[in-house]
């Protein structure tokens, strides 16, 4: 989805209309999450899901749509920007499912962010666009490039880790939602996360580790670290069995949503393809909702 801006004639207004598009990446959850001495840290795992929005703006215009969120952010954005225009409407398209932990919000407000700034044919940084985003709400960090750890309360990169690997997810979704910003302000949650601090630490320096070394096993083993230890935040009833699955398949490990409902395969490159694996937990957990897709390295498009 390009960034090219074309402004049309607005017949029933008589005024012209400017379109800006951009496109955002959702995720699998997290490779990495948690806290370190009370610090948000969380390594980042786009994925080759997408949203895509159009956003349309005048000089006066009434706003048609019902993305809150998106609506903020594109206001946000005007303000960022200095400018002042009214809001025709937000369209998005979207492949990632909502409340699941898979980055959908942020992926809508990130584009949106964007989209609105390529209306005025200009482009923003993504640390501008994360500082917006989290101003919403705890967002991930998937508008950075490569694969990233980020503190998602503030919007910092903290460290640029590498391109994504070229590796092969599978995906299932049990069922249930998650609010994000429900979770967010538990009040049990900086102590459940000081209780797998430990665990965290071990989990990101392998994560971190095997991206920079290309050790694709190492990492897989610091996903499926961070997926155990965040048990005792938001259980997953079914990470045993999706752990059993993933070793029977060679998996080179697991990794969650967080704070989502989403579990992740990480294929190993030459084994079992994804395809497989998705139709073996399709026969298995029918009621689920299965996919298939790919690590990308971060950034909008």
């Amino acid at each position: 989805m390009g960034g090219n801006v074309y402004p049309n004639k607005l017949e029933s207004k008589n005024s012209m209309v400017f379109r800006g598009s951009a496109a955002a990446p959702g995720t699998c959850g997290e490779l990495v999450q948690g806290t370190i001495k009370g610090e948000s840290y969380l390594i980042t795992c786009p994925i080759d899901l997408w949203s895509e929005v159009v956003v349309e703006l005048s000089e006066n215009g009434d706003y048609h749509g019902e993305l809150d969120k998106s609506c903020r952010a594109f206001k946000m954005t005007l303000e960022y920007l200095g400018k002042k225009h009214s809001l025709v409407s937000i369209k998005r398209n979207s492949l990632l499912p909502e409340s699941k932990g898979m980055g959908s919000s942020t992926a809508d407000i990130a584009a949106t962010c964007l989209a609105t700034a390529r209306a005025f044919g200009s482009e923003l940084e993504p640390s501008i666009i994360a500082k917006i985003a989290t101003a919403i709400e705890p967002s991930d960090g998937q508008m950075y490039p490569g694969i990233t750890i980020f503190n998602q309360l503030t919007g910092e990169a903290k460290k640029y880790l590498g391109q994504a690997p070229p590796l092969k997810l599978v995906i299932a979704d049990p069922g249930g939602t998650v609010d994000t910003i429900l979770f967010h302000n538990r009040n049990d949650l900086a102590s459940k996360n000081f209780q797998k601090e430990p665990m965290v630490r071990q989990a990101v320096e392998l994560v971190t580790r095997g991206i920079l070394t290309e050790d694709w096993e190492m990492m897989g083993r610091g996903a499926s670290i961070s997926a155990q230890a965040n048990q005792v935040v938001m259980p997953k009833p079914y990470l045993a069995q999706w752990r059993q699955w993933a070793s029977e398949m060679k998996a080179l490990g697991v990794l969650v949503a967080h704070n989502g409902t989403v579990m992740g395969m990480i294929m190993r490159p030459g084994g079992v393809t994804a395809e497989e694996v998705a139709d073996y937990i399709r026969s298995k957990k029918p009621e689920w909702n299965v996919w298939h897709t790919s690590m990308i390295s971060g950034g909008l498009k």
